[in-house]
């Protein structure tokens, strides 16, 4: 039988819309199949469900979905993904096109639902981005939670280990929340984008986060290269860090423990410059955490003993990408497509990298489409996009030609 937990959801709700208030604050937490089925008959008859994820990035080196949070307008309710193992009938609601999944920066929670259990989705309402439609100037979930409800939200959960269990009546309380309040805030949100003609934007971008699908990382075996200031070493050095970084990426896997919660970046890099051929050395290392030292200093030395002890020839060597040809064409189309931009977003009120990202401006620059159908094969551009900007402008700026004023 599902856990019910008598705890009242925090901030001062009477700021909601009548009859939008938070649903049902005693939140369930779903612990095995009858109840999660119970659960998802329930919501196959609702319009809309909003949905949450906690993971635990920040703790356990293999990152997973710890707690999964529901909220329809009538309930809301907390899947414990570590009691219950099967979940494809979740799976079935969220890839329901009647019902419409509401999330507040949908990617990530798209993207390890879709690694952790094959799920798509389907129906999107993402909440952070209606809020940067709607030119709100703070989109994270606390910020908008405050301003438009009066809830304040318990910072110190937003790491907490979601991993531990029991979970505790804080972490409960703080996830049924966030699930919680994300259709008053949708429904607020939507009213905004259509009062100002930016709900089509909106829904463009809702679908392109249908198609959103899990890639798994290349392995390149330089993971060590993204160490701040690894690139700068001496090839000695490099190989020093090398050996030190592929140690604590074992210690911390044997651990499950975050990487950097065995050794921080920092200290990989004094290690690596410095070169401590003993424990001696290590512990008056600055920058090295002297219970680092007194766990690890062994494995430490070991590993720096292997980095200097690589053959000259084998010594690690950072490729830099040759450098193109520089396009002064490229770069006149993109500055002026820069400046059409700025100027369109301060007309329509909205931070100009919503508007239109760099990354696409210089996908029209690289393109220089100067037809329609050119236009609408850059892929980068959205219709609205397009839209707001105007084709013709677009078109008329690849081609060197005045801009309208």
């Amino acid at each position: 039988m599902p856990w019910l937990l008598d705890l009242a959801l925090p901030g001062d709700v009477s700021a909601l819309p009548v009859g939008k208030k938070p649903p049902n604050s005693s939140p369930q937490l779903i612990a095995d199949a009858e109840a999660l089925t119970r659960l998802v008959d329930r919501l196959a008859h609702q319009r809309r469900v909003a949905l949450d994820t906690e993971a635990a990035s920040f703790h356990r080196y293999v990152d997973r979905v710890y707690l999964i949070q529901l909220a329809s307008d009538s309930e809301t309710a907390l899947i414990d993904p570590l009691a219950v193992d099967d979940l494809r009938a979740l799976g079935q609601i969220l890839k329901e096109p009647s019902i419409e999944i509401v999330l507040h920066d949908a990617d990530y929670d798209l993207r390890i639902l879709n690694r952790d259990y094959g799920f798509t989705a389907r129906s999107l309402f993402d909440t952070r981005v209606a809020a940067q439609l709607a030119g709100e100037p703070a989109v994270g979930l606390g910020a908008l939670l405050e301003k438009h409800f009066g809830v304040t939200v318990n910072k110190k959960l937003q790491r907490a280990d979601w991993s531990r269990r029991p979970l505790t009546p804080e972490m409960i309380e703080y996830a049924a929340a966030d699930a919680s309040y994300l259709p008053p805030l949708r429904d607020h949100l939507e009213r905004r984008l259509e009062e100002e003609g930016r709900l089509k934007w909106a829904h463009e971008e809702f679908r392109l986060l249908e198609q959103i699908r899990w890639k798994q990382p290349a392995e390149n075996g330089e993971a060590y290269l993204r160490v701040k200031g690894s690139k700068a070493l001496p090839r000695r050095s490099l190989a020093v860090l090398r050996e030190v970084f592929e140690w604590r990426e074992s210690a911390a896997k044997a651990l499950d423990r975050a990487p950097f919660r065995v050794l921080g970046n920092a200290a990989l890099l004094a290690i690596a410059k410095a070169t401590p051929r003993s424990q001696r050395r290590l512990k008056v290392l600055p920058g090295v955490p002297a219970s680092a030292v007194a766990r690890y200093g062994a494995d430490l030395v070991e590993a720096v003993t292997r980095g200097l002890a690589v053959p000259q020839a084998d010594l690690p060597v950072v490729k830099r990408p040759a450098r193109p040809e520089h396009d002064h064409a490229y770069d006149k189309r993109l500055e002026v497509l820069k400046n059409l931009r700025n100027r369109t977003a301060r007309d329509v009120q909205m931070e100009s990298g919503m508007l239109c990202p760099n990354g696409t401006l210089q996908a029209l620059a690289r393109a220089a489409p100067t037809t329609e159908k050119q236009l609408s094969r850059v892929k980068e551009l959205r219709e609205w996009q397009a839209d707001v900007l105007g084709r013709n402008q677009i078109i008329a700026a690849m081609r060197g030609e005045p801009l309208e004023a």
